[in-house]
């Protein structure tokens, strides 16, 4: 055995005391390392749990409004208000395994249950598994209105509904929405029970404040076969004719002329379901009146007013068609346009599923319809028209189609609230 001199004894004996501090520092370091970051994990966890519980309430709150709008049987698939939560979730779906369940429960209300499982410590033995995240969100609707217009664009950075200049949209009592953007420009303006954008709602002129991130409304006739009873080209080719004074009558049925009613000519349509294989227009101080019609028009024709031209039409009051006014095939990309302050009664539903409706003009336009309903895949409004929708149901002798106006199911004037 090697004995040290007590010099170099007392050197070894520093040196081995050094390296035992060392050493159980080390040691006690370790649990507060791991202290450190289990409490910077359960952070973590808790910020996460507070973005599950957004998610939920926000697509349950989506979800209750959009039962509102559509009724029983037309209501909105609830893989979209999973989808909606989903992206709430942003990147944190990618290190955890997140998932959202939406549920219409018989009671009225909507249900979203969330679950998100994430990677804990060692191997996920602390907890067992991993991170359990468990959320759950109810919302009910506690009022009512009914659903009026639809811009039924729903592309990516779209603008299904657009007001420029000082035009205007007054629907106070019911619900107006837009599948993509809602966009006023200048000094347009929307006065409605609930105006609503699946995307954003651009400009100040709302009353009361839009909604945006809205779920997207499915078109409620979208099953809905459009088709005249015959192909155009079976119908003997009428030319084109302009009524310029006096009152033509025209009868239901397929019709290949195109007609410009002008001047002070009238064009009266009997009762009935018509049937355009080319435009109509009506320009001047022509008039085109008609209770109980349906007018249908085929690809590239459709409607239009100018000038001080006057419309007032009803429509169907029986049959397949309705509460149908006016309606494009699917195959339709022609713009229906109102550019007149006297298309003073358009009562019914106005369907054009892939086309637009464009209201210009000066004045009032159907303000003398009990009420309206506009279905269309973009809305576009100019100059200081105002186009006016009604909802005097009751008092109407044109049914209201089942998915939209007081047929949609309810509507909603105090937005849905959290119950759970």
């Amino acid at each position: 055995m090697r004995v040290w001199p007590p010099k170099q004894q007392s050197k070894r004996c520093a040196r081995d005391g050094r390296g035992n501090i060392a050493v159980t520092a080390a040691i006690l370091l370790i649990p507060l390392s791991m202290g450190i970051a289990i409490a910077s994990e359960l952070i973590s966890v808790s910020g996460e749990r507070a973005l599950m519980q957004s998610a939920a309430d926000a697509a349950a709150l989506s979800g209750a409004q959009n039962l509102i709008l559509v009724g029983s049987q037309q209501r909105q698939s609830t893989s979209d208000a999973e989808a909606f939560a989903m992206a709430q979730v942003g990147d944190f779906a990618t290190r955890a395994a997140v998932s959202f369940k939406a549920t219409q429960n018989t009671d009225g209300t909507y249900m979203v249950e969330g679950l998100a499982v994430r990677p804990s410590f060692f191997g996920d033995l602390v907890p067992p598994g991993g991170f359990r995240i468990e959320v759950k969100a109810v919302a009910e609707s506690l009022a009512v209105q009914p659903l009026c217009i639809i811009g039924d664009d729903a592309t990516t950075g779209g603008v299904a509904i657009n007001l420029a200049n000082t035009s205007s949209i007054k629907a106070t009592n019911c619900i107006v929405h837009s599948n993509s953007d809602f966009r006023l420009q200048n000094s347009g303006k929307v006065e409605a029970g609930s105006p609503r954008a699946t995307g954003v709602a651009i400009g100040g002129g709302f009353t009361p404040a839009a909604s945006s991130g809205a779920l997207r409304i499915q078109d409620p006739f979208a099953n809905r076969v459009i088709a005249p009873p015959q192909d155009c080209s079976t119908i003997a080719d009428g030319g084109q004719v302009t009524l310029a004074q006096g009152t033509t009558t025209l009868n239901p049925g397929m019709h290949r002329t195109e007609y410009t009613v002008t001047g002070q000519a009238i064009l009266s349509l009997t009762p009935g379901e018509y049937y355009f294989c080319k435009g109509l227009k009506v320009a001047g101080q022509g008039r085109l009146v008609g209770e109980d019609v349906m007018l249908m028009f085929t690809s590239g024709n459709a409607l239009s007013a100018n000038n001080s031209a006057s419309i007032s039409l009803s429509g169907r009051r029986s049959g397949q068609w309705a509460g149908f006014l006016l309606v494009a095939t699917r195959n339709n990309y022609a713009n229906t346009s109102l550019a007149s302050g006297s298309v003073d009664r358009l009562l019914g539903t106005i369907y054009l599923p892939m086309s637009r409706l464009i209201v210009g003009g000066q004045g009032d336009v159907a303000e003398n319809s009990e009420w309206s309903v506009v279905v269309a895949r973009n809305i576009n409004l100019s100059s200081s028209a105002r186009l006016v929708i009604n909802t005097d149901y009751i008092g109407s002798p044109v049914p209201v189609p089942i998915g939209v106006g007081n047929q949609a199911g309810i509507g909603n004037t105090i937005p849905p609230r959290l119950r759970q």
